[in-house]
């Protein structure tokens, strides 16, 4: 039963980002920059590398695999659907503020964000040689 909502995971990442221009002085006394990933109006990245999760979108599949259960409430219920996930890859590589963007169920909702928050820690993005934070999605597709 694992192996069929697991196989349907789609895209591993959907990146999303917000920049500010920042006063030297605020940028100082957060040690980070926030940067957009990708310039709409100029059509490039500005990160210079993206975070990494260990072993890459292979290693994120594998703790999907091996993480993940289907709420057995939920199998019983017959409750099925997309769950999309939002959370940050922090400076320091850690998961931080993981929400729900789009919910099918509660039970199917806590159990994507329990995952989440269990991942290994992440190779922060930089720029400029400075460790900055990422916003990413995950989806978990859930069918019986």
């Amino acid at each position: 039963m694992k192996k069929i909502f697991v196989f349907s995971i789609l895209f591993i990442h959907v990146f999303w980002g917000y920049a500010q221009v920042l006063p030297e002085k605020i940028l100082m006394k957060k040690n980070y920059l926030e940067v957009k990933l990708f310039d709409a109006e100029n059509g490039f990245s500005l990160i210079e590398k993206f975070a990494m999760y260990p072993d890459g979108k292979e290693g994120i599949i594998q703790h999907i695999v091996n993480t993940l259960k289907y709420p057995r409430k939920a199998q019983e219920k017959k409750i099925e659907g997309e769950v999309i996930v939002q959370y940050t890859v922090d400076i320091d590589g850690s998961i931080t503020n993981v929400k729900v963007t789009q919910s099918v169920h509660d039970l199917l909702d806590n159990e994507a964000i329990r995952v989440i928050k269990q991942m290994e820690k992440w190779e922060p993005a930089y720029q400029r040689g400075k460790p900055v934070k990422s916003l990413y999605t995950q989806l978990f597709r859930f069918k019986l």
